[in-house]
Protein backbone atom coordinates (compact mmCIF):
# COMPACT_ATOMS: atom_id res chain seq x y z
CA UNK A 1 0.00 0.00 0.00
CA UNK A 2 1.31 3.47 -0.85
CA UNK A 3 0.30 7.06 -1.44
CA UNK A 4 0.80 8.83 -4.75
CA UNK A 5 -0.37 11.88 -6.68
CA UNK A 6 -2.84 11.63 -9.55
CA UNK A 7 -3.43 14.50 -11.96
CA UNK A 8 -7.04 14.60 -13.10
CA UNK A 9 -8.23 16.48 -16.18
CA UNK A 10 -11.86 17.61 -16.45
CA UNK A 11 -13.96 19.69 -18.82
CA UNK A 12 -14.66 23.25 -17.68
CA UNK A 13 -15.98 22.86 -14.11
CA UNK A 14 -16.59 25.39 -11.34
CA UNK A 15 -14.43 24.74 -8.26
CA UNK A 16 -17.42 24.13 -5.99
CA UNK A 17 -18.57 21.31 -8.30
CA UNK A 18 -15.17 19.69 -8.61
CA UNK A 19 -15.49 17.08 -5.81
CA UNK A 20 -18.53 15.52 -7.49
CA UNK A 21 -16.98 15.70 -10.96
CA UNK A 22 -13.75 14.11 -9.72
CA UNK A 23 -15.68 11.37 -7.91
CA UNK A 24 -17.47 10.47 -11.14
CA UNK A 25 -14.32 10.23 -13.26
CA UNK A 26 -12.40 8.33 -10.55
CA UNK A 27 -15.20 5.85 -9.79
CA UNK A 28 -14.21 3.19 -12.37
CA UNK A 29 -10.79 2.90 -10.72
CA UNK A 30 -12.07 2.33 -7.18
CA UNK A 31 -10.43 -0.85 -5.89
CA UNK A 32 -13.60 -1.53 -3.88
CA UNK A 33 -16.01 -0.96 -6.76
CA UNK A 34 -16.87 -4.64 -7.04
CA UNK A 35 -17.41 -7.34 -4.43
CA UNK A 36 -14.37 -9.08 -5.82
CA UNK A 37 -11.08 -7.43 -6.73
CA UNK A 38 -11.63 -4.71 -9.33
CA UNK A 39 -9.23 -5.62 -12.19
CA UNK A 40 -8.73 -1.93 -13.06
CA UNK A 41 -8.78 -0.71 -9.46
CA UNK A 42 -6.11 1.89 -8.70
CA UNK A 43 -7.10 3.49 -5.36
CA UNK A 44 -9.04 2.90 -2.14
CA UNK A 45 -9.27 6.56 -1.08
CA UNK A 46 -8.42 9.97 -2.48
CA UNK A 47 -8.52 13.63 -1.51
CA UNK A 48 -7.92 16.85 -3.43
CA UNK A 49 -4.40 17.68 -2.43
CA UNK A 50 -1.17 19.30 -3.53
CA UNK A 51 2.39 18.92 -2.36
CA UNK A 52 2.85 21.90 -0.04
CA UNK A 53 6.38 22.35 -1.39
CA UNK A 54 5.27 22.46 -5.02
CA UNK A 55 1.62 23.42 -5.49
CA UNK A 56 0.24 24.58 -8.80
CA UNK A 57 1.20 28.10 -9.78
CA UNK A 58 -1.19 30.55 -11.41
CA UNK A 59 -0.10 33.01 -14.05
CA UNK A 60 0.46 36.38 -12.33
CA UNK A 61 -2.40 38.00 -14.25
CA UNK A 62 -4.80 35.42 -12.75
CA UNK A 63 -3.68 35.42 -9.12
CA UNK A 64 -6.82 35.24 -6.95
CA UNK A 65 -9.09 34.27 -9.87
CA UNK A 66 -12.18 32.56 -8.47
CA UNK A 67 -11.90 29.84 -11.11
CA UNK A 68 -8.75 28.51 -9.45
CA UNK A 69 -9.03 25.66 -6.96
CA UNK A 70 -8.29 27.14 -3.53
CA UNK A 71 -9.51 26.94 0.06
CA UNK A 72 -11.82 29.87 -0.65
CA UNK A 73 -13.41 28.52 -3.86
CA UNK A 74 -14.15 24.94 -2.78
CA UNK A 75 -16.67 24.66 0.11
CA UNK A 76 -15.12 23.33 3.32
CA UNK A 77 -17.76 20.61 3.57
CA UNK A 78 -16.60 19.21 0.22
CA UNK A 79 -12.83 19.37 0.63
CA UNK A 80 -10.64 20.51 3.50
CA UNK A 81 -8.08 22.58 1.65
CA UNK A 82 -5.42 24.61 3.40
CA UNK A 83 -4.66 28.17 2.45
CA UNK A 84 -1.68 28.60 0.14
CA UNK A 85 0.63 31.48 -0.73
CA UNK A 86 0.50 34.05 -3.54
CA UNK A 87 0.06 32.51 -6.99
CA UNK A 88 -0.36 29.06 -5.40
CA UNK A 89 -3.42 26.86 -5.87
CA UNK A 90 -4.60 23.25 -6.09
CA UNK A 91 -5.29 23.49 -9.81
CA UNK A 92 -7.75 25.17 -12.13
CA UNK A 93 -8.32 25.91 -15.80
CA UNK A 94 -5.24 25.15 -17.87
CA UNK A 95 -5.18 28.67 -19.29
CA UNK A 96 -4.74 30.16 -15.79
CA UNK A 97 -1.88 27.89 -14.73
CA UNK A 98 1.82 28.54 -15.22
CA UNK A 99 3.37 25.16 -16.02
CA UNK A 100 6.59 26.79 -17.21
CA UNK A 101 7.08 28.45 -13.82
CA UNK A 102 6.48 25.12 -12.07
CA UNK A 103 9.20 23.51 -14.17
CA UNK A 104 11.59 26.37 -13.54
CA UNK A 105 10.93 26.02 -9.82
CA UNK A 106 11.84 22.33 -9.98
CA UNK A 107 15.08 23.03 -11.86
CA UNK A 108 16.07 25.80 -9.45
CA UNK A 109 15.45 23.55 -6.46
CA UNK A 110 17.51 20.75 -7.95
CA UNK A 111 20.39 23.12 -8.62
CA UNK A 112 20.11 24.54 -5.10
CA UNK A 113 20.27 21.01 -3.65
CA UNK A 114 23.50 20.32 -5.55
CA UNK A 115 24.97 23.62 -4.37
CA UNK A 116 24.01 22.83 -0.77
CA UNK A 117 25.73 19.44 -1.05
CA UNK A 118 28.89 21.10 -2.38
CA UNK A 119 28.86 23.42 0.64
CA UNK A 120 28.59 20.43 2.97
CA UNK A 121 31.46 18.58 1.29
CA UNK A 122 33.69 21.61 1.93
CA UNK A 123 33.01 21.32 5.68
CA UNK A 124 33.82 17.64 6.17
CA UNK A 125 36.33 14.96 5.18
CA UNK A 126 35.44 13.10 2.00
CA UNK A 127 32.86 10.36 2.63
CA UNK A 128 32.73 6.90 1.10
CA UNK A 129 29.60 5.35 -0.41
CA UNK A 130 27.78 2.55 1.36
CA UNK A 131 28.87 0.13 -1.38
CA UNK A 132 32.48 0.38 -0.15
CA UNK A 133 31.48 -0.82 3.31
CA UNK A 134 29.20 -3.54 1.92
CA UNK A 135 32.07 -4.82 -0.22
CA UNK A 136 34.18 -5.19 2.91
CA UNK A 137 31.36 -7.12 4.57
CA UNK A 138 31.02 -9.43 1.58
CA UNK A 139 34.75 -10.18 1.63
CA UNK A 140 34.68 -10.98 5.37
CA UNK A 141 31.07 -11.67 6.44
CA UNK A 142 32.16 -13.38 9.64
CA UNK A 143 34.43 -10.60 10.84
CA UNK A 144 32.55 -7.57 9.55
CA UNK A 145 28.75 -7.71 9.63
CA UNK A 146 26.32 -5.87 7.38
CA UNK A 147 25.18 -3.95 10.45
CA UNK A 148 28.78 -2.84 10.99
CA UNK A 149 28.95 -1.71 7.35
CA UNK A 150 25.79 0.37 7.63
CA UNK A 151 26.85 1.87 10.95
CA UNK A 152 30.29 2.91 9.74
CA UNK A 153 28.78 4.48 6.65
CA UNK A 154 26.27 6.44 8.69
CA UNK A 155 28.74 7.79 11.26
CA UNK A 156 30.82 9.58 8.63
CA UNK A 157 30.61 13.32 9.48
CA UNK A 158 29.32 14.31 6.04
CA UNK A 159 26.55 11.70 6.10
CA UNK A 160 25.66 12.60 9.69
CA UNK A 161 25.43 16.29 8.89
CA UNK A 162 23.13 15.73 5.93
CA UNK A 163 20.91 13.36 7.95
CA UNK A 164 20.56 15.90 10.74
CA UNK A 165 19.68 18.61 8.25
CA UNK A 166 17.05 16.40 6.63
CA UNK A 167 15.44 15.63 10.00
CA UNK A 168 15.44 19.31 10.96
CA UNK A 169 13.57 20.25 7.77
CA UNK A 170 16.37 21.66 5.65
CA UNK A 171 14.73 22.80 2.38
CA UNK A 172 17.47 21.21 0.26
CA UNK A 173 17.52 17.70 1.72
CA UNK A 174 14.30 15.73 2.18
CA UNK A 175 13.73 12.66 4.33
CA UNK A 176 14.48 10.30 1.44
CA UNK A 177 18.17 10.82 2.20
CA UNK A 178 17.66 8.93 5.47
CA UNK A 179 16.79 5.82 3.47
CA UNK A 180 19.23 6.15 0.59
CA UNK A 181 22.97 6.68 0.29
CA UNK A 182 23.57 10.41 -0.31
CA UNK A 183 27.25 9.87 -1.13
CA UNK A 184 26.36 7.57 -4.03
CA UNK A 185 23.48 9.80 -5.12
CA UNK A 186 25.56 12.95 -5.39
CA UNK A 187 28.45 11.11 -7.03
CA UNK A 188 26.36 10.34 -10.12
CA UNK A 189 25.86 12.47 -13.22
CA UNK A 190 23.01 14.85 -12.43
CA UNK A 191 21.82 16.12 -15.77
CA UNK A 192 19.35 13.25 -16.11
CA UNK A 193 18.22 13.73 -12.50
CA UNK A 194 17.66 17.42 -13.18
CA UNK A 195 15.64 16.61 -16.29
CA UNK A 196 13.62 14.09 -14.31
CA UNK A 197 12.78 16.66 -11.63
CA UNK A 198 11.53 19.01 -14.35
CA UNK A 199 9.45 16.25 -15.97
CA UNK A 200 7.80 15.49 -12.61
CA UNK A 201 7.08 19.15 -11.84
CA UNK A 202 3.57 19.19 -13.33
CA UNK A 203 2.05 15.69 -13.71
CA UNK A 204 1.58 13.33 -10.82
CA UNK A 205 2.59 9.68 -10.91
CA UNK A 206 -0.69 8.97 -12.69
CA UNK A 207 -2.87 10.94 -15.09
CA UNK A 208 -6.59 10.73 -15.86
CA UNK A 209 -7.32 12.29 -19.24
CA UNK A 210 -10.41 14.22 -20.31
CA UNK A 211 -11.92 11.03 -21.72
CA UNK A 212 -11.41 9.24 -18.40
CA UNK A 213 -8.42 7.10 -19.37
CA UNK A 214 -5.97 6.25 -16.57
CA UNK A 215 -2.26 6.09 -17.36
CA UNK A 216 0.67 6.07 -14.97
CA UNK A 217 4.41 5.94 -14.51
CA UNK A 218 4.44 2.16 -14.95
CA UNK A 219 3.96 2.82 -18.67
CA UNK A 220 6.99 3.43 -20.89
CA UNK A 221 7.33 7.09 -21.87
CA UNK A 222 4.72 8.17 -19.32
CA UNK A 223 6.40 11.40 -18.18
CA UNK A 224 6.98 12.72 -21.70
CA UNK A 225 3.44 11.79 -22.77
CA UNK A 226 1.82 13.23 -19.63
CA UNK A 227 3.65 16.55 -20.00
CA UNK A 228 2.78 16.76 -23.68
CA UNK A 229 -0.88 16.02 -22.97
CA UNK A 230 -1.15 18.63 -20.21
CA UNK A 231 0.64 21.26 -22.27
CA UNK A 232 -1.79 20.66 -25.13
CA UNK A 233 -5.02 20.94 -23.13
CA UNK A 234 -7.43 23.68 -24.15
CA UNK A 235 -7.55 26.71 -21.89
CA UNK A 236 -10.84 25.85 -20.16
CA UNK A 237 -9.92 22.27 -19.24
CA UNK A 238 -9.47 21.94 -15.47
CA UNK A 239 -6.38 20.27 -14.02
CA UNK A 240 -6.29 19.23 -10.36
CA UNK A 241 -4.16 16.91 -8.22
CA UNK A 242 -5.37 14.20 -5.88
CA UNK A 243 -3.49 12.36 -3.19
CA UNK A 244 -4.47 8.70 -3.56
CA UNK A 245 -3.84 5.57 -1.56
CA UNK A 246 -3.70 1.99 -2.78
Amino acid sequence: MSKFFVTVCLPSTKPRKLPEAIAAVMAPYDANLTDDWNPVGQWDWWVIHSDTESPYLALPAHDGDRRLVTASTVPRRKAELDGLGPLECYGGPRGLLDFDAMRRRAAIRHDAMLAAWEELTALHPAARPLSDFVARHESDPGGYSLADAKREHLVQPLVQDLAQRAVSGDPHFDMSFLLNDPVAYFAQEHEMARQSSVQCAVPGAALVTLDGVWTDADSDGYWEQANSYLDGLHAEAVVVDLLCHY
